[in-house]
């Protein structure tokens, strides 16, 4: 959410230099998906926004099958990206060797009143930048971390990160009511009672976040993730805090700590 596919280049490096193959796509009003001539971002669709995300990466996942059919498909999701995967896991997981979820959350009170009033709006003024979701949805963050710099320093404890997040023109920006709602539709259908129904029992799922992440509550959202497909009966579910990291565990100055258990975990999958 409100940054662009480049920013995993270091991963994806990590990855090839280990012999995998990484692809990876800017979702609708985020990176090379906007319009030079006509830029709106963080805007994603007329109408049906969060099945076309759903289905945008099915289309990257299919592409990549039918161009490299020998090799196991891995993916990866974090943030935002956490929820559009759990929700194409209900459709694809047959498709997959293994799922990656980053930064996710669980349940969150708040969307009962929000989603509607996202819905309403987005029929009214789908483009329309809306600031007070945006600090419903994230307002209280930074106020965890008492010797915060900036707003967003609940991103990441790496100072060098959060700079060059807020210096950056294409990153940070704040939603439409469009993408707000595709958002809270996201993530409303990624933690409803028994979400995980459709998904295939042996698919072998790593849950992974900084402990000190405020979008997973702390450890709580990754937690009842993970117990609540433990309880399922999914056969191999990891769950990886890391006790002092934030929410972008890939940039944080142990990142190499990060990177090197996603590849073991991969590895042990292959």
């Amino acid at each position: 959410m409100a940054e662009f596919i480049e920013r995993y280049d270091e991963f994806a490096h990590y990855l090839t230099e280990h012999g995998f193959l990484v692809i990876g796509h800017d979702h609708l009003g985020h990176g090379q998906s906007v319009s030079k001539s006509d830029p709106l971002y963080g805007y994603f669709s007329e109408s049906q926004s969060a099945n076309i995300l759903i289905e945008d990466s099915y289309q990257v996942t299919d592409m990549i099958q039918r161009k490299y059919p020998e090799l196991p498909l891995f993916i990866m999701g974090h943030s935002m990206g956490s929820f559009v995967l759990r929700n194409y896991l209900t459709r694809y997981s047959t498709h997959l060797a293994g799922a990656i979820i980053m930064g996710t959350g669980g349940r969150r009170s708040e969307l009962k009143f929000a989603l509607p009033l996202a819905n309403a709006l987005n029929k009214q003024h789908p483009k329309h930048v809306n600031h007070f979701f945006d600090k419903l949805a994230f307002g209280s963050f930074a106020k965890h971390f008492p010797e915060k710099k900036s707003n967003f320093d609940w991103l990441s404890k790496n100072p060098d990160n959060v700079d060059s997040y807020i210096a950056h023109p294409n990153m940070g920006f704040i939603f439409t009511n469009n993408s707000f709602h595709t958002l809270f539709t996201l993530m409303s259908k990624a933690t409803e009672t028994n979400w995980f129904e459709p998904i295939q029992r042996t698919l072998p799922i790593y849950i992974t976040s900084g402990e000190q992440d405020p979008v997973g509550d702390f450890g709580k959202g990754p937690r009842e993730v993970a117990n609540e497909l433990a309880e399922a009966d999914f056969k191999d579910v990891t769950l990886h805090l890391y006790h002092d990291l934030r929410h972008e565990i890939l940039n944080e100055k142990e990142k190499d700590i990060v990177m090197n258990d996603m590849l073991t975990w991969l590895n042990r999958h292959l």
